[in-house]
């Protein structure tokens, strides 16, 4: 990737000194090798005349792009620009250093479409070109409609997740003939929030099957660099007293559909919305119930005071990740990475974190992932 990415830039660069083409090669790498956590999903949000708006950016399953957009967001690149296309039912489109529309960076970046996002709704976010192949640089749009005919054509990078009405007036703003508002709409500032989304269990768009008194369990894997955060969980809209962490286990007492949602919230004002649909049935399969999932846990003794035993038991062999986070949901230490034999195998977590330090007395939660399959359990460190 990163050698086709390099080599569909030399006709850009063409012409260009060497200082430039070497400067302009490196900032291509730094965007493209940039790390990003894994599975983890990142926010910005514009401030503009007309309002503010948050959007989610699919970082893990489109990297090139969305760091590209968010080496320009931390630059400030975005900061007083306009929307200078607004074409009503169909789009508005940003990113231009010259509002003109003919404008970039400095560089473009390849074509990363992938046929898991597309233009299937308003306020979808993605990369504007010119009809040559790998030709995106800084400037997006935002659908205002659903788009189909764009699909394949153009990268869909993120989609508005808050504030799509202030989208939806932007794009009926009274335009001249050149698709160009007549009163600018600027954005007066564009940055990405210190709020990311590292895994949800389950996955919102599965289909949560379950019995009237089951189990089941809920995970939001949240982190922040600077702020703290809390997490309201709700069951049909109301607040669940009491739980206040990633983890939720509910009892599903009421039949039909269930709508179990959690709110993440960030001590510097923001937040982010998860929930899934539970069809609490008749009872249903074990090869469907969630509480068979071809994986388990048992951590003991419980509490504990020096060292956790923690028991994975699989049923065939497969790649596992073992993990303990604190009851805000932080990582406190990677306990094993790499293959687990069919059966069961023991690891054990000696209650210190990554840099060697002795963790304080309370609540823990290990986490065993394989694939899509996680499993978490509480374990209560008490320190003498």
């Amino acid at each position: 990737m990163l050698l086709f990415a390099i080599r569909n830039m030399n006709v850009f660069f063409k012409g260009r000194s060497v200082m430039k083409r070497a400067m302009l090669y490196a900032v291509i790498i730094c965007l493209i090798c940039l790390p990003v956590a894994v599975q983890a999903r990142r926010f910005a949000r514009w401030h503009t005349s007309m309002g503010s708006f948050t959007a989610e950016l699919y970082d893990e399953i489109v990297p090139i792009t969305a760091n590209n957009f968010t080496l320009l967001t931390n630059n400030g690149f975005y900061n007083n620009k306009i929307f200078h296309r607004v074409i009503q039912g169909f789009v508005i489109q940003d990113g231009c250093p010259f509002g003109t529309g003919y404008g970039g960076p400095g560089w473009t970046i390849v074509d990363e479409i992938s046929p898991l996002l597309d233009h299937n709704r308003a306020g979808m976010l993605a990369m504007a070109k010119t009809s040559a192949p790998n030709s995106a640089g800084s400037q997006y749009y935002f659908t205002l409609a659903p788009r189909p005919t764009l699909n394949g054509n153009y990268a869909v990078f993120g989609k508005v997740i808050e504030g799509l009405e202030n989208v939806l007036a932007i794009g009926g703003v009274p335009v001249d003939a050149s698709d160009r508002p007549i009163t600018p709409v600027t954005i007066h500032q564009l940055r990405m929030l210190d709020l990311h989304i590292s895994s949800l269990y389950p996955e919102p768009d599965e289909e949560i099957l379950c019995s009237p008194g089951d189990v089941l369990t809920f995970m939001v894997e949240a982190y922040t660099n600077t702020a703290q955060l809390s997490f309201e969980w709700r069951i049909n809209d109301v607040l669940q007293e009491g739980q206040t962490d990633m983890i939720f286990e509910p009892q599903i007492v009421q039949a039909g559909i269930n709508t179990i949602s959690c709110n993440v919230i960030s001590s510097d004002s923001i937040s982010h919305s998860v929930s899934w649909q539970v069809n609490a049935g008749t009872a249903i399969s074990d090869e469907l119930s969630p509480a068979k999932p071809g994986i388990s846990l048992h951590c003991y003794p419980n509490p504990f005071s020096l060292v956790l035993d923690i028991e994975l038991s699989l049923e065939k062999a497969a790649e596992v990740e073992v993990d303990v986070f604190n009851i805000k949901g932080q990582l406190i230490r990677s306990i094993k990475r790499g293959t687990a034999q069919k059966g069961t195998s023991l690891v054990r977590w000696d209650a210190t974190d990554s840099m060697g330090k002795t963790c304080p007395s309370g609540i823990y939660l290990v986490r065993l992932k394989s694939g899509n399959k996680v499993i978490l359990s509480r374990s209560h460190l008490i320190r003498s």
